[in-house]
């Protein structure tokens, strides 16, 4: 496969040297933190929205989503994406009244003005948290989709993405931020709609659709265009359940997160805040229907190509493998400026997010409360440089831990922090009965649930979602490799009431001692102790445990605050939807 060539790289610097220069540009007017974080409360709200999507379109979404209807179905796609659109009106009635109300530099602010400073402090952390590890997930995500299109090794490519993404956030502010990510829509919007077109060389759209619903998945047995799953099972992916329940989740969620927040103060008035994630959540959705099409013309490809698809053994690189092998000189460096938009639209909000709560809720609130407007101003600048070189090396060190699709692995390690972050202001909002220790309960609870659950990959196993099937014998080594179920296993399986299909497959979690048999939509796990096979699976996917840490996070926080005194008064005016 032919590589990058020098017109290439001229695409993509040239890219980037815009960026770059808008970053200048805008830098002229960083004179105070107000215009350096709330572009001073002036943008236009459909800008605003574009950036709000744009955000949200990390590589993580860019890469999986076709990868993972390429690997799986269409069941993730129209359903979760309809729901989520109709959840904007949620997320307009629960956070909007508040943050139009009050417009603070950090959210976290709130949580001190609620509760207490060591609560706004743990928010402000779980918020650092979860940005690294969202963040490093699309940095690895990007790098690895470079390296199969230029040749260069990953760790390079993160490292200059890394550095540039940096450079130009530093500089800008989130004026520049906001307008890089109108820029960088319509680049990665651009490079799927030149994919689509070179798909229709190969196929008209009638094929295309007949392929792609005649191929069945090997992971989830169903064809690659099923739309929605009624089964109610939490031991399967993508049913509607989950769906439902994860982007109710995440709508209660919406506010809780300074990076949605920071653009919503970007804008003049409540109205605006609404058109402006009305205009999100419409972008998602249409956004789901560019993706999807051209997911099902990867499918019809490599069916009639199978020898190519060998090379795949990843499925969120299904785009970069195609690109490299069908597109032109320049076509191909600009669908991978795509990867790279979506990437620096996700980097360059993380990275000014993070400094302004580093600055407000620590560096301002405890070491240095009294210096100017221009000594802060410069403070976030250093402290953007500082999350640009922890986020490269954090990325750094994960990039060989990453063997799942990333928006697994996204979802796993950020399961862990969500829940208390989300509660801590939701329950604050909705109910005057909730007090300090009732959150911290409720937040240590979730933790737990999610440690115990989920683990945190790679460095904790759950020690709670895994349940003992049986245990065998030695049943022969030829089942240990990737490919089918010995003829011995198959029966040890059947004699505990498990079918397997007869296109389960073994594959190597980690080499010796862990196997996993994937079995239509169900996963076991084999696991060699002294000598035994021990078979157990996990009744609960990761796909719930966020939902399940955000519903015990909500109970157990209401629950423990009827245990304590209820909040004194001044802990409540304003803060409040109750009145």
């Amino acid at each position: 496969m032919n590589k990058f060539s020098i017109i290439d790289y001229v695409v993509i610097g040239s890219y980037l040297t815009l960026m770059i220069s808008l970053g200048l540009f805008f830098s002229r007017r960083q004179k105070s933190l107000k215009e350096y974080f709330h572009a001073s409360g002036n943008l236009p709200w459909w800008a605003v929205g574009i950036s709000l999507f744009a955000t949200g379109i990390s590589p993580i979404t860019y890469l999986a989503m076709p990868g993972w209807i390429f690997e799986r179905d269409s069941r993730n796609s129209f359903a979760g994406g309809l729901i989520q659109f109709l959840m904007v009106f949620l997320e307009a009635v629960v956070w909007i009244p508040i943050w139009s109300k009050i417009r603070v530099m950090s959210i976290y602010e709130y949580l001190e003005r609620r509760y207490n400073p060591s609560i706004r402090s743990f928010g402000a952390i779980l918020f650092l948290v979860y940005t690294i590890f969202w963040l490093a997930t699309a940095l690895i995500t990007a790098s690895k989709g470079f390296e199969a299109v230029s040749g260069f090794n990953g760790q390079v490519c993160l490292i200059v993405i890394a550095v540039l993404g940096t450079t130009y956030t530093v500089l800008g502010g989130i004026r520049a931020v906001i307008w890089t990510d109108v820029i960088q829509y319509v680049v990665f919007m651009g490079g799927y709609f030149i994919i689509g077109f070179v798909l229709l060389g190969y196929f008209s759209p009638s094929e295309i659709w007949t392929i792609a619903s005649s191929q069945i998945s090997e992971r989830t047995g169903h064809p690659h265009t099923k739309l929605i799953s009624t089964e109610f099972s939490m031991a399967v992916e993508g049913t509607i359940w989950v769906l439902f329940f994860g982007c109710l989740t995440r709508a209660l969620q919406f506010g809780a997160n300074q990076m949605t927040v920071q653009r919503m103060h970007a804008t003049p008035d409540k109205r605006s805040m609404f058109k402006a994630i009305f205009v999100s959540a419409a972008f998602g959705y249409i956004f789901v229907f560019i993706v999807a099409p051209v997911a099902w013309g990867f499918v019809a490809y490599y069916s009639q190509h199978p020898e190519l698809a060998q090379a795949i053994t990843n499925p969120d690189m299904v785009l970069p493998h195609f690109v490299l092998l069908n597109l032109p000189l320049v076509l191909r460096s600009l669908v991978m400026g795509g990867v790279l938009a979506a990437l620096m639209s996700s980097f360059d909000s993380a990275l000014n997010s993070m400094s302004n709560v580093t600055n407000h809720d620590f560096y301002q609130r405890y070491l240095n409360p009294d210096a100017s407007e221009g000594h802060y101003v410069k403070v976030v600048k250093r402290l953007t440089v500082f999350f640009g070189i922890l986020l490269l090396g954090f990325s750094l060190s994960q990039y060989n831990q990453q063997t799942s699709t990333a928006a697994e692995h996204f979802t796993r390690l950020v399961s862990l922090v969500l829940a208390p972050i989300g509660s801590f202001f939701l329950l604050g909002i909705l109910s005057k009965r909730i007090n300090t220790p009732g959150v911290l309960c409720g937040a240590l609870a979730a933790i737990f649930l999610s440690l115990g659950f989920n683990g945190l990959p790679p460095f904790i196993q759950p020690f709670f979602n895994r349940v003992e099937l049986f245990q065998v014998g030695s049943v022969g080594k030829s089942f240990l490799d990737k490919g089918q179920i010995s003829t011995d296993l198959r029966k040890s399986f059947l004699s505990h009431g498990i079918p397997l299909s007869v296109d389960a497959m073994v594959e190597v979690k980690s080499s010796e001692t862990l196997w996993q048999i994937r079995n239509g939509e169900r996963f076991y796990l084999i696991e060699k102790e002294q000598g035994q096979l021990k078979v157990s699976h996990e009744p609960i996917n990761w796909m719930w445990i966020p939902i399940l840490s955000m519903a015990v996070n909500l109970l157990i926080g209401y629950l423990a605050s009827l245990l304590f005194r209820p909040p004194p008064q001044h802990r409540l005016e304003g803060l409040t939807l109750v009145e």
